[in-house]
Order: structure tokens, then sequence, then C-alpha cells
């Protein structure tokens, strides 16, 4: 029955639309009745990649070109362009609306896409792979035929192309990037847990509200590529490892088993347990773009994110609603650098975090360290450690914390910067605190980072006690 439907519709005529691109002219496109038309998700992965600026030759990948709306847009805008769709009429309505504007891609537009064969791959690296990933529910009318409609909704689409991409590392060239479009459902959250567990960082770069739907496009590349990664036996403290090391590229990272002078917030001692975790990372200064300060609290989002996704839960820096699984979990933020953990027996001090500059000249340096507890440390009362979570190794953990990280505090020119609003919002969501009177203490955080409460702004930890609510 799906064939003669297919069939039935191939024989129909297809429509005119006329498209507005952002910041280009309209355009009209000839659309076949069995292939997806350009609808407000095209508009928002177009707006996206317009903000890219002009192509200048950079290579792009669409999956999925449909109409090939997307797609002339950016060939308009000065972008080399390969497409592919597992329709072979929108291969066709691609190929003819690309000629209609003097582009002869031919070849350049395949059939297929992830979890087909690879033909549908361009033999040269690409510099953005473009995705509007399935997320509708088949249509029962007309618009749309049985082929077209097997490509609307599932699961694995995205999974699949991280799979291609790790057996394929050349698909995308080095300093490129992901976008990947989709509902904020249940799947669209999964798509930023599942690359963070394979060491890719992600951001949400951009949305739209379309009825009751929030449409995301999500941002995916390799964390401070090229930055050196290194870890020794032991040292003093970290932080001063990667101050020692001057003005190195942004993401610069070091580890160590131990540290004999590690320190914490106020200048604290930071003693951590066996086989913890103990690292450092040279952070660009135009990070979040407000100081050390807020790169500091934008720092306890990222290890709420790789804790998430090492429990297979939604990421806070995605939507600040996944604070309340975190919370579940017993996870929540002790203003402004801790990480407690609840569990029945207690509760304990989980991660410290320490953000701090150096002026070198002109320039300035920025560190941040990151220490977690694998277990509870016995010099100190109030400590625990992530095996009353999960299991997971040093190891295993180090790509997920340090992609988390990056998805957070990485500056790069192809992704838009980390909103310091929406940090917040996460931020807030996973904090409960009282005042040393016992009154209620926080209702928000302000622009800098202050916890505001009825008796004022609150910015350092001398004014507060914490405790469980």
């Amino acid at each position: 029955m799906s064939v003669e439907r297919e069939i039935e519709l191939i024989h129909q005529e297809g429509d005119q639309i006329v498209w507005q691109a952002y910041g280009l002219d309209e355009f009209i496109l000839s659309v076949p009745p069995t292939v997806y038309p350009p609808r407000d998700d095209s508009s928002l992965l177009d707006r996206t990649l317009a903000e890219l600026g002009p192509g200048h030759g950079k290579h792009l990948l669409e999956i999925g070109c449909g109409s090939g709306a997307v797609s002339i847009a950016a060939g308009l805008r000065g972008w080399k362009v390969s497409a592919c769709d597992i329709n072979p009429l929108a291969v066709a309505a691609t190929r003819g609306n690309a000629a209609s504007y003097g582009f002869e891609w031919g070849s350049e537009i395949k059939e297929g896409g992830p979890g087909d064969i690879e033909q549908w791959m361009p033999s040269q690296g690409v510099d953005v792979i473009a995705w509007n990933l399935p997320y509708i529910e088949p249509d029962s009318g007309d618009s749309l035929g049985p082929m077209e409609d097997s490509a609307l909704i599932g699961k694995d689409e995205a999974s699949q192309l991280l799979e291609c991409v790790n057996y394929n590392p050349n698909l995308l060239n080095a300093g490129g990037v992901i976008l990947l479009l989709h509902s904020s459902n249940q799947i669209g959250h999964e798509i930023g847990r599942d690359w963070r567990k394979e060491g890719w960082a992600t951001r949400n770069v951009s949305q739209l509200v379309v009825g009751d739907e929030r449409l995301t496009v999500v941002a995916c590349w390799r964390p401070f590529e090229n930055a050196m990664i290194s870890r020794v036996e032991s040292c003093a403290s970290t932080n001063d490892a990667i101050f020692d090391l001057g003005m190195v590229r942004q993401g610069t990272f070091l580890s160590t088993k131990f540290q004999h002078s590690g320190r914490g917030y106020a200048g604290r001692e930071w003693l951590s347990s066996e086989d913890g975790f103990m690292g450092s990372w040279s952070i660009s200064e135009k990070s979040i773009n407000n100081g050390p300060e807020l790169i500091q609290l934008a720092s306890n989002v990222a290890i709420l994110d790789a804790i998430a996704a090492t429990l297979n839960l939604g990421l806070p820096s995605h939507s600040w609603v996944h604070g309340s699984a975190l919370e579940a979990h017993g996870v929540r933020v002790k203003w402004p650098n801790d990480i407690w953990l609840r569990t029945q027996d207690g509760f304990g001090k989980l991660c410290g975090i320490l953000v701090e500059g150096r002026t070198q000249g002109d320039d300035v340096q920025i560190v941040l360290g990151v220490g977690i507890n694998r277990k509870s440390v016995p010099q100190l009362i109030d400590s625990i450690g992530w095996d009353s979570l999960f299991p997971n190794t040093f190891e295993e953990l180090l790509p997920v914390i340090h992609a988390s990280v990056a998805s957070v505090l990485e500056v790069h020119p192809m992704v838009r910067d980390t909103s310091i609003e929406h940090i917040l919002n996460s931020l807030y969501s996973t904090m409960r605190c009282t005042l040393a009177e016992g009154r209620n203490l926080a209702f928000g955080l302000d622009d800098k980072g202050g916890l505001l409460t009825d008796s004022g702004i609150i910015r350092s930890t001398g004014e507060m006690r914490w405790e469980w609510i």
C-alpha cells in the first residue's frame, strides 16, 4: 500500500514555493509532492548558517537537503556545497533548483545519508555539516508520501552521524562544526548527552519557538583542537603548572595523580582522594566575556554536565530543567565554586573549582582548576567521592569532562558564545542555600553571579552558611 501511495503522489504536480532566506532576496523553489518543503525549521537552520558569515569557499555538507533551500542559500553566500538525501526526488529537486540559480552541482548532490553506505559522503572533508534532523510525527494527510514520512521521526539519526564522524575523522575538517537541528523533546535532549559521552563538545546556538515546540540548533565540535593534554605523576599545583607554561593555547590541559600544594577557593588547602581528578585548563580571556568570577560559575555547569552525561541524564547547559534530575541523584551546587553530593549516609563535598588570572604585560592568562574526589578524603569530615554515584575511572571521565569544559568555555570561531544568562539559570536550578540566621537565602543570581536575597546581594561565602533544604 505504501508503494502504491508513493507512486500516486509521484505523478502529481509539485508546488512552486517562494522562500525567503536570511539576508537574501526571495527565491522560487520547485518542490515535488514527496519532498519536505522549507518551513520554520529550515529558516532557523539557514539563519544559523548565515550567522557564520560569508563562505569564502568553505565547504558545507547538508544532510537531508529536501528541496535544496538551505544549500542554495549557502551557495549564494559563497559556500562550496555538497548535499545528500535518502529521497531520490529530493536529490533531483535540489539539483534542479540549484541549476536554476546557476549552480551545476550535479554529483555533489548524492542519494543516501548516515546509516547508509558511504556513497553519500563527499570526496573531500567539509568545514560544516548541517542537518535538520527528523523530529516531526508522520502526517496522515497528503502533503508527503510514505518515502518522505519514513525520514520524519526517529531516534538513531544523530547517533548514526556520530558513528560516521568517529569512523571517518577526515569527514569534518580541523576547526569544523556540526549543526544539528532538533525539537527540544526527549530525543532532542539525548543528542548533547550522547555526543558528550563520545568526547565531543556541544552547545545550543540557536532556538525558535513554533507553537508549543522549541526548535534548537546544537553545535558539536572536537574540543580544544590541537591543545596539549598531559599528565604528570605529581606537582605542587596544576594551576601553577599551567601558569608556568606561559601564554599557551586555550584548552591546554594538565592533570596529576598527586598535588602537594593544591589550593581551593579563598586560598584554602585542597586535598583530593586517591585516584581522584585533579587538573587545570588554560582558558581564553574572552570566554564568557565577563571575567574570572563568571568563568568560575560557568565551570560549575560544565562539571554538572559531565556528571549528568555519565548518569545518562539531560545536560544542564542545554536546559536548566535538567538540574532537577541531578538533584534527584543528590547533586547540588554550593555557591560559588563547589559541587556537593547527598547520599543516604549524609552529604559531602564532591568537587571544588578555582579560576585564577595573571597579567603578563598586555596579556591576561586565565587558568581553571578542577578537583573531584573519587572517594571520600579521610582527613576531611565533609567529603565524598564520585564512586557513590558511578564506577567510572579517571580515564573514562576525562574525555567527558574535557568536552564539557570546552562546551561551556571554549571560544570557537564557528560557534556562538555561551549565554551567561543561560548559565546562571542552569546554575541556580541546582542550588539550595540559607542565611546564617536560617532565613531563606537566594531567589536568583544577578548578572555578575551574586546571590540575590531579601537583604541584598551576597558576593562572599563569608556572609552565609549552606545547608540542605
